[in-house]
């Protein structure tokens, strides 16, 4: 073939190469686009879609391709979905071969981050077709309008969990001395006078704290009829009661003379403490006298069934009958406190003078958000606990400011790995910036509340999980989760947002009456609501009714 019929030849298939995309191009009506859902929404801080296009016969060239783009377009920007190559029979590189004669169709999805300019936007499709080295931009096609973005008005209503400083306004302090006394008798000995127990008991009582109670409390060893051991561990109670009241005035304790302060209990045998004095022995065949006490529930076959295992038997009554014949005297008062105006200015003037409890409490008191971080920051110095860094975070979580609640927590982390308080907060901030397998890994942790579980759910675009977490609840998030999970429920708080919400419901449910009566409602208690309803998809059946109208001019 001579050089001049080579130059023809190809002359001839660019001519037949450019009429082919420029007919693809002037036909473009006839291919036939659907994007699901006609109108695209959030979930999962994500916008996705489908898209089915199918072509008409003898449309697309055997050796053409299209490059299809979907490109979401609003004020000041646009966002690119994945570009989808579609070939002709006769070309390559494509995802999808389309053929000359019969035509075809290709699906595609795709999913892209939301921001909220996309609230108003339009969704385009663009397209360019290319044949050898020839390329056509086809006319953009309008395949939707607007980001449907219900599943963003969810609140902020995640459990935020403070460590407690554990301060007590009232603590009990307590001493108890026990005296023993022999089988069958309720005498106190001299010996049992000057024990080392009533030593340290007449030392508490010294201290001139309040007191709160005092406790006489006698046991009988199990030996003998249960009647008899009762009448001694009665007279135990007696003499020991008499002995107490003796004893603490003599020691000038508070209350001593004070007969509605003294509480007296006579218990009996004391089989609990059999039991425990067993287990700590090292007496033959233990089991086995666990196991009869445990098991008969007559107190006097009980005994007898012990006292029959002769060979052992010895050794309890050595070893353990003798310190189950005993009484206790515990006497109970109050531990001084600081006045919280004391606590106050101490944690301002002198935090070296306070427990960690006491700081973390003087933090509490106060009203001012500055103030309560400098407390906190003084229990972290002087103490190096976590609580304090894990209370600072709650008030910058509680601020909305991410960065500086991380920080804190991290550094609480390294304090505490234990802590349920730090694992939960932590979840909350990695849920507020969007990192929802590193919140669900947290929660997961330190099994977090279900409220915070279920906003999650919403989060992540689980909806169905989340109305099951909230059960029966019918606050603005549980409606929330049941309007999105296809269930129009309304939410019971008196809020703008709450009625904004149920409008919503409302026009999912196609009742324009209670669209207009819970539209005007937030209106009015929240102006801001006026606009976003005009730009709302979800009232856009609702767009021609003139009380809507009128309602938003």
């Amino acid at each position: 073939m001579s050089i001049s019929k080579i130059s023809i030849l190809a002359s001839i298939l660019l001519f037949m190469s450019s009429c082919g995309l420029s007919t693809m191009s002037s036909k473009y009506e006839t291919v036939n686009i659907n994007v699901t859902p006609s109108t695209l929404q959030v979930h999962g801080d994500k916008v996705g879609l489908t898209i089915d296009a199918n072509f008409p016969e003898k449309y697309f060239a055997k050796n053409a391709t299209i490059d299809f783009t979907p490109v979401l377009v609003f004020d000041g920007g646009e966002a690119e979905f994945k570009t989808i190559t579609v070939q002709g029979e006769s070309a390559i590189g494509g995802e999808a071969t389309i053929f000359y004669a019969n035509g075809g169709s290709f699906s595609y999805q795709d999913k892209i981050n939301y921001s909220d300019e996309m609230l108003n936007s339009e969704l385009e499709l663009r397209a360019t077709g290319k044949s050898k080295d020839k390329e056509a931009v086809f006319p953009a096609k309008k395949i939707a309008s607007g980001v449907l973005a219900t599943s963003k008005r969810i609140e902020n209503t995640e459990n935020i969990l403070d460590a407690n400083s554990e301060y007590e306004y009232e603590t009990i302090l307590e001493e108890t001395a026990t005296i023993y006394f022999l089988v069958n008798a309720s005498n106190i000995r001299s010996t049992e006078k000057s024990n080392s127990d009533l030593e340290k008991l007449e030392e508490f009582a010294k201290l001139g704290n309040k007191t709160h109670s005092i406790e006489v409390k006698s046991f009988a060893s199990p030996e003998g009829s249960v009647n008899l051991n009762d009448n001694v561990s009665d007279k135990r109670a007696a003499s020991t009661l008499k002995y107490a009241k003796r004893l603490l005035k003599k020691v000038k304790l508070d209350g001593a003379s004070n007969n509605e302060l003294y509480v007296e209990k006579s218990e009996g045998e004391d089989w609990e403490g059999f039991n425990e004095l067993m287990r700590k022995s090292e007496i033959k065949d233990k089991r086995r006298i666990t196991k009869i006490v445990n098991s008969v529930e007559d107190l006097e076959l009980r005994e007898r069934a012990i006292r029959d295992m002769a060979e052992i038997y010895d050794a309890i009554e050595k070893n353990v009958l003798p310190q189950l014949r005993k009484a206790q005297i515990t006497v109970r008062s109050y531990q001084p406190k600081k006045s919280d105006s004391t606590i106050s200015v101490l944690a301002n003037s002198s935090p070296n003078e306070l427990s960690l409890k006491e700081l973390l409490h003087a933090a509490s008191l106060s009203t001012e958000e500055k103030n309560k971080i400098d407390i906190y920051n003084k229990a972290v110095q002087i103490h190096n606990n976590w609580k304090g860094l894990n209370n600072i975070a709650t008030i910058h979580l509680n601020n909305n400011d991410l960065d500086k609640a991380y920080q804190h927590l991290s550094k609480a982390e390294k304090l505490s790995k234990e802590s349920d308080e730090i694992k939960n907060n932590l979840g909350v901030v990695a849920a507020w910036k969007g990192q929802y397998t590193k919140a669900q890994n947290y929660f997961n942790k330190c099994k977090s509340s279900e409220e915070n579980q279920a906003l999650l759910s919403i989060r992540k675009g689980d909806y169905k999980k989340a109305s099951r977490y909230f059960k029966n609840k019918k606050s603005h998030n549980a409606a929330l989760a049941k309007i999105l999970n296809g269930n129009n429920s309304l939410c019971n708080e008196k809020t703008a947002a709450c009625d904004y919400l149920n409008a919503i419901s409302s026009a999912r449910s196609g009742n324009s009456n209670l669209v207009i009566k819970y539209l005007k409602s937030a209106i009015d208690l929240d102006s801001k609501y006026k606009n976003e309803a005009s730009m709302d998809l979800e009232f856009i059946k609702f767009k021609e009714n003139t009380d809507f109208q009128n309602l938003l001019n």
